[in-house]
């Protein structure tokens, strides 16, 4: 998430995400939140598109495949291969806290228009992600929800519209739920992944688990980064690691004992190559990269539309701001490696010469969420300071600095750790 191998504040990179993989040709692909247009947690701005509800409101195929295709032209443009939607989970209830996400409570529709979204975004060679893959009709406790559901529900509501989205839309990816179905979660569930999805449907892309996403074998308490199940499954890729932080020694182990097959992995990898092949990104490694141009885009100051820098975050860190002023309604970005995961004091130190009754604030933004406001009044042109504790668990962390009044003028950012966290042990509430 947010890797330097990708577009700047993205939500992963998937396939050339190591320095071997690269030498062998593998490109890196990215992915990108989400159902209402591109998420660019860097600053960066992306067209708003309606959700998915009022898609759906319009029954019309031909315009929201056409809508797409423009949005495939600006994922071109940002170097996106692949938009983290269409959310295409059933309103089963009106209090589901994601329903504007989802298209409707009717399964028949909610194909028909995934279908339509997906084929926009095929016409202009990139793609979408089908989620989540099934029965995720809920927010509360979505992590740990078993959803039980008979045989014919499921076939006749919760997945007739992946079906329709894989047989008439050509889903080239497919993202699992963070729970279970049926005692099973769907991160591991070979059943639904292998069976249902690739034997009967023909599904021929990659699935990947929804973020920091639990598996488990029937019986077993379910926890991150236990590959062997989802390897079996066909769940090609865990969303989402970082370097060591996601290795399961578990795996080695079961090609061993005879528990999982060399050709079971390769089966796996090939799932995701076979995907990059038909790529931007494999153009882009190869040097044939598609250029897209936006016109009439407005202008954009500061370095909202700059490459972005990274930089290593130790337990303690100074990062020197001298030259970069407020403008107001512009962003800051940068980036930072995150080597201990944990909260840390986020000291910023600015001046302005503005009148004492001046109020400037600035928002600071990681991984695209607000984490505390900072208020200067005028400072007479002296250095001042304040200090909030703001947590950093992912190891690529896109940080935005927004500035709602002009006359600030920045001078540095002390970062010191004040507690840490295991990598693994977060409990997340992502996005996805």
């Amino acid at each position: 998430m947010g890797s330097p191998r990708v577009t700047a504040g993205t939500a992963s990179a998937f396939g050339g995400v190591s320095d071997i993989l690269t030498a062998f040709g593998v490109p890196a692909g990215c992915c990108d939140d989400g159902p209402s247009g591109m998420r660019l947690d860097c600053g960066t701005k992306a067209f708003s598109l309606p959700n998915g509800t009022l898609i759906a409101s319009t029954f019309n195929k031909e315009l929201i495949e056409e809508l797409y295709a423009i949005v495939g032209m600006e994922m071109i443009a940002n170097k996106v291969d692949c938009l983290l939607g269409p959310g295409m989970n059933i309103h089963r209830h009106p209090l589901n806290g994601r329903n504007f996400e989802y298209f409707s409570e009717d399964p028949f529709l909610t194909g028909k228009m995934a279908s339509a979204e997906l084929k926009g975004l095929h016409s202009v060679g990139v793609t979408g992600t089908i989620k989540h893959f099934c029965a995720n009709n809920q927010e509360t406790n979505r992590h740990t929800v078993d959803s039980v559901v008979s045989e014919r529900a499921l076939r006749e509501i919760y997945l007739k519209g992946f079906e329709i989205a894989v047989k008439e839309g050509g889903a080239k990816t497919i993202m699992t739920t963070y729970g279970s179905l049926n005692g099973v979660w769907t991160a591991g569930n070979f059943d639904l992944n292998t069976t249902v999805l690739r034997d009967r449907w023909g599904f021929k892309g990659f699935t990947m688990t929804d973020w920091w996403a639990n598996v488990n074998f029937r019986g077993e308490e379910p926890r991150r980064s236990n590959y062997v199940p989802m390897a079996k499954a066909q769940n090609d890729v865990y969303m989402v690691c970082s370097d060591s932080s996601c290795v399961d020694e578990d795996i080695a182990k079961a090609v061993a004992d005879g528990v999982l097959t060399r050709a079971e992995l390769q089966r796996n990898a090939a799932n995701v190559l076979g995907m990059l092949m038909d790529t931007h990104a494999m153009k882009r490694i190869m040097g044939e990269e598609d250029t897209v141009e936006i016109i009439n885009r407005f202008d954009m100051d500061g370095n909202d539309d700059e490459p972005v820098t990274f930089y290593e975050l130790s337990e303690r860190f100074t990062l020197d701001l001298n030259g970069v002023k407020s403008v107001k309604d512009e962003n800051y970005s940068f980036a930072v490696i995150v080597n201990q995961p944990g909260f840390y004091n986020v000291t910023v130190t600015a001046s302005s010469t503005q009148s004492s009754l001046a109020q400037i604030p600035m928002t600071f933004f990681a991984m695209g969420t607000p984490c505390g406001t900072f208020t200067w009044n005028g400072t007479d042109g002296k250095p001042v300071s304040y200090t909030k504790e703001i947590p950093f668990f992912s190891k690529f962390t896109a940080i935005r600095l927004y500035f709602a009044q002009s006359g600030l003028d920045l001078h540095r950012i002390d970062f010191e750790l004040v507690r840490t966290v295991d990598n693994m042990d977060i409990a997340f509430a992502s996005e996805d």
